[in-house]
């Protein structure tokens, strides 16, 4: 079984075209999608058409998804809880969603799995918590029911891997810089896998970046895919979107 692992797509269209045709040359059985559908640029409806003809096994709620349906619903308590450009962009996204893409937002969940692993958009012990750092992952790992999660979030492709000694957890982080590498999974380890994000690399590549999961291998593989940036920008320009979401997206930040 493998498992193409998508997120932070972030309504960059440009960006996931490029990623599902790199994804459908090298074949895979299930999509596990962790969240950020929409946000910081103007291809939601095409985005969401998109995730949706993957038939994704797990939709997971992203930070902005629940941000927008915030904003749809009326619920002003979580709109002051975001800095102002995230909801200036998804105000002006909201006025174009289709109602599919609505629907998609509002059959997402908060965590899911399968056989194996288990996926959330952020971390366990919060749901929007960064999960960036050895201490964020040692503070996660009683959470885990599993050998392996899927978390996104933190748009940096990056494992968290734990392997219990007499000493006790022993940890090793591995951060992916180029294409094609890959991390196998210890058998007695457990580990968290991100993929990076489609959308808004921000590990100063600015290639879009996705996941493979082989289940019986347990290994892990970022692919990182060239794309048509100035599409997204010119559409952002075209659009009227603040200048700094086109200006940073070539500089993977």
């Amino acid at each position: 079984m493998r498992l193409l692992v998508v997120s932070d797509v972030h309504a960059n269209a440009p960006a996931l075209e490029a990623v599902l045709r790199d994804a459908e040359r090298r074949g895979f059985d299930a999509t596990v999608f962790l969240g950020d559908l929409v946000g910081y640029h103007p291809f939601p409806n095409e985005c969401a058409a998109l995730i949706e003809r993957l038939a994704p096994t797990a939709s997971l709620l992203g930070n902005h998804d629940a941000l927008m349906l915030a904003l749809i619903d009326g619920d002003e308590a979580y709109e002051s809880l975001e800095e102002s450009l995230v909801t200036d962009v998804l105000a002006r996204q909201r006025e174009h969603l289709e109602p599919a893409t609505v629907a998609l937002l509002r059959a997402m969940v908060d965590d899911a799995g399968g056989p194996g692993w288990q996926a959330a958009h952020g971390a366990f012990r919060h749901r929007f918590e960064y999960l960036s750092t050895v201490a964020n992952a040692q503070a996660n790992l009683p959470y885990l029911r599993e050998g392996v999660a899927f978390v996104g979030h933190t748009h940096v492709p990056k494992v968290f891997a734990s392997v219990q000694t007499n000493a006790g957890d022993l940890w090793r982080s591995v951060a992916f810089r180029g294409s094609g590498e890959r991390y196998r999974v210890p058998p007695a380890a457990r580990a968290f896998l991100n993929p990076g994000a489609v959308g808004q690399p921000r590990d100063g590549i600015p290639l879009a970046s996705y996941g493979m999961y082989d289940v019986s291998l347990r290994r892990f593989e970022v692919r990182r895919v060239l794309y048509d940036v100035s599409r997204t920008q010119k559409a952002l320009h075209e659009a009227g979107y603040p200048a700094s979401l086109a200006t940073r997206l070539p500089l993977g930040r």
